[in-house]
């Protein structure tokens, strides 16, 4: 496998390549024999990162530098992403990948933009990865249309950056995605509970709760499941007493993009909660609201969705965190996972499938370690992923539950 690092500074080559450059260890034993036409072939991937190289000098000489907080240092903020996505690189490498990887700085500047498109391999490329800021990302991906090569968007949960582009590939889910999910959840495990949607406001989000409402009612085969809306802003608690149900259990949905609706709303319900059977989905993104009291959590058995969740005890995970350590002195942080994620899902793709591999996403089964990706093309351009961890709260863990 040959690694390409593009810069123009010695000096600076000389110091990046001290945290990137070397062996990397095995991390899956898998083996890749499905697909023995592409054992031969050499595919081109391009990883657009930003590197932030012309501040590398100045970082490092910096006076008081903490070690433990290099990582906020511009030139060492996404590091870990590169280092994630070469160990995926090298574990099928040595399955039997041929892979050329071109490792590009860039950021912000319009500049590095057109230096590295103006580069004739990249008219050549299999797979583009990055770049990881959105006016960058916006030309990088004209340049794939034009030029029909697949190219991921890493970091972004926008849907705009799909549109009228067939090649993108959006990584993280968009909260639009979460209706459907939502009322597969309540198929499964809430079809005989009665249904209480809890909005901070109904002016607020309004175009999502329909969205949640609908998919939940249309998901009922038998056509009788009904969702009952509140609004907190106006009926606090007694919104919940006046709907709730005494003889079926009750399933409590919060839409909240910050601490003070399910703070104020989870403290009731748990006061409340020997008089009633009660349990709890928070959406959107919980795990960012930070004032949510845990006990409550635990006490209603809450489901969360989460875009990003690694668990330490399952086994590709140990392995990553194992691997990791012993070639960079250095735990795995949320970037190292994505770079891994990354990297092992499309550079299997592209192995064993080939560069039309986009025809077989159905078929694309690895494990991963923050998220499975499941890929839905949009009518309006590229490919979503559409998957959420769904987790809940059982005592001190995390349950997560499988969608795809």
């Amino acid at each position: 496998m040959t690694r390409h690092l593009i810069i123009n500074k010695p000096t600076i080559c000389i110091i990046i390549l001290f945290f990137m450059l070397a062996g990397y260890p095995c991390f899956s034993q898998e083996q890749a024999n499905r697909y023995d036409k592409n054992r031969h072939e050499e595919y081109k991937v391009a990883l657009l990162i930003p590197l932030y190289l012309e501040q590398v000098a100045d970082t490092l000489w910096k006076e008081r530098l903490d070690p433990l907080r290099i990582s906020e240092l511009a030139p060492f903020r996404f590091i870990q992403y590169y280092q994630g996505f070469m160990l995926a690189a090298d574990s099928l490498n040595r399955q039997g990948l041929n892979v050329r990887i071109y490792v590009y700085d860039v950021d912000h500047n319009d500049a590095k933009v057109n230096e590295v498109l103006q580069k004739p391999e990249m008219k050549k490329m299999d797979l583009i990865v990055g770049p990881f800021f959105k006016n960058s990302f916006t030309r990088v991906a004209d340049f794939a249309l034009d030029n029909d090569i697949p190219i991921i968007n890493p970091l972004s949960s926008r849907n705009d950056i799909l549109g009228g582009n067939p090649y993108v590939f959006k990584l993280l889910p968009s909260v639009e995605s979460q209706p459907e999910l939502v009322a597969e959840l309540v198929r499964r495990e809430f079809s005989d509970h009665n249904i209480l949607l809890y909005a901070a406001n109904l002016f607020q989000n309004s175009d999502m709760i329909g969205m949640i409402k609908e998919a939940i009612e249309r998901g009922d085969p038998a056509g009788k499941q009904k969702v009952t809306i509140i609004d907190y802003a106006t009926d606090s608690i007694h919104g919940f007493r006046n709907f709730a149900s005494l003889t079926r259990p009750n399933l409590v949905i919060i839409y909240a993009e910050n601490e003070v609706l399910p703070a104020a709303l989870l403290s009731k319900l748990s006061a409340i909660k020997d008089d009633y059977r009660i349990s709890v989905i928070g959406l959107p993104e919980w795990e960012k609201l930070t004032n949510i009291e845990t006990a409550y959590l635990i006490a209603l058995k809450a489901h969360i969705f989460m875009a990003a969740y690694t668990d330490p005890q399952l086994e590709n995970v140990k392995g990553l965190i194992i691997s990791y350590r012993a070639k960079y002195f250095d735990e795995p942080l949320y970037y190292a996972y994505s770079g891994f994620d990354a990297g092992y899902f499309f550079l299997y793709a592209l192995y064993h499938y080939g560069r039309d591999f986009e025809k077989y996403l159905d078929k694309i089964d690895v494990p991963l370690t923050q998220n499975q990706f499941h890929f839905v093309k949009k009518d309006y351009g590229g490919y979503d992923n559409v998957n959420w961890n769904v987790l809940q709260y059982m005592d001190y863990f995390l349950l997560k539950k499988s969608f795809y």
